[in-house]
């Protein structure tokens, strides 16, 4: 993707590059040594964290991404819901990829206590369906929504995704993160 990478990724990149190059011309330059190959195999390891960290924090930093506004109806005929809404760039710099994960929460079940499978009821088990047993009490579906979002500006965006037919009622969890 070619707009992943900012003013700020490339001066990291370059920043631990000199570091690892300095560190390992240091490493060279000493003469009673032992271990120069192990010692800057560690500088290797040392560049890599300190470029992962770097990443991290210039990603939180850089890519803002703001839900404006999210709606959602039941589709009842196909048993289908459909979120629509709104995300906005609120950064000052273009994200490649605007990614929206929903999660939606069975209320039936105990998922906030630690129970995350569904439970099946009592005439369930005398009619002797196991197949109620397994089915998880919530579902999480990822979608991209818009590829180069350019700064301050908005894309609306419409995601249909399955409802459970066993689901008594339910949760939604929308969140929005950009690479």
């Amino acid at each position: 993707m070619t707009t992943y990478f900012t003013v700020w990724h490339y001066l990291a990149i370059f920043v631990t590059l000199l570091t690892l190059i300095a560190a390992i011309f240091i490493t060279l330059l000493q003469r009673n040594l032992p271990y120069k190959g192990s010692i800057i195999f560690v500088h290797f390891i040392g560049a890599a964290g300190l470029f992962f960290v770097a990443l991290l924090m210039i990603d939180s930093s850089t890519k803002k991404l703001t839900l404006v506004s999210v709606d959602h109806h039941r589709f009842l005929p196909k048993e289908q819901i459909v979120f629509t809404g709104t995300v906005r760039n609120s950064g000052k710099y273009t994200i490649g990829e605007v990614n929206v994960e929903i999660k939606l929460i069975n209320q039936d079940t105990g998922v906030r206590s630690k129970n995350p499978t569904y439970q099946s009821n009592a005439f369930a088990e005398l009619l002797g369906d196991k197949g109620l047993e397994k089915k998880p009490s919530y579902i999480i579906h990822t979608e991209v929504v818009a590829t180069n979002l350019k700064p301050g500006r908005t894309k609306k965006f419409w995601i249909i995704m399955p409802y459970p037919p066993y689901f008594k009622g339910d949760a939604q969890d929308v969140r929005v993160f950009g690479r």
